[in-house]
């Protein structure tokens, strides 16, 4: 790689993690009916990252937006500072991996709905596991997977429109 290939690789991941950032941010400040329902828009660009640069700088950029983002937010080494970086990252990995290898059998719709449950998924067992170690708190998975599917397919749509875009009108 040549040195003005890393320096756009670099300012490109910077992009997209400060796109997950604001995402994140901008989130954080709408209100919520519950305090575990988000669109997770940030997700997008977990996405477009390892289409166009891998899964490891998916991770890198998943990493940045929960650590960064909670930093501005206030919940840096909080409960949902844990969470949000497990659910991410598992998110950010299984998706890599789908998309690496069953990319001919998921969209990227598909794949943002896989991420979306993986978050869910993650983010729950760890609430059992750390926090409210009851059952019950798995009643709550009918209500979290319809969300997640919501999600799933918003950011999944999203991230199908931005990547088609990017692909057509630039370098990538």
């Amino acid at each position: 790689m040549t040195l003005n290939e890393k320096i756009r690789h670099t300012l490109m991941i910077s992009l997209f993690s400060s796109m997950a950032v604001i995402f994140f941010i901008v989130e954080s400040a709408i209100p919520n009916p519950f305090p575990w329902l988000r669109l997770g828009l940030a997700n997008s660009i977990i996405i477009l990252t390892f289409v166009f640069y891998g899964l490891k700088d998916a991770l890198l950029v998943s990493f940045l937006k929960a650590t960064a983002g909670s930093l501005v937010i206030g919940t840096f080494l909080g409960p949902s500072f844990w969470l949000s970086l497990a659910g991410g990252l598992a998110s950010a990995l299984i998706m890599g991996i789908a998309y690496k290898f069953f990319s001919t059998i998921f969209s990227l719709l598909g794949i943002s709905i896989i991420g979306a449950y993986t978050h869910s998924f993650t983010q729950i067992f760890l609430v059992f596991l750390f926090l409210i170690n009851r059952k019950e708190i798995f009643y709550l998975l009918p209500i979290i997977l319809l969300c997640s599917l919501i999600a799933g397919f918003i950011n999944g749509l999203l991230a199908t429109f931005l990547v088609d875009h990017l692909k057509k009108y630039s370098e990538f």
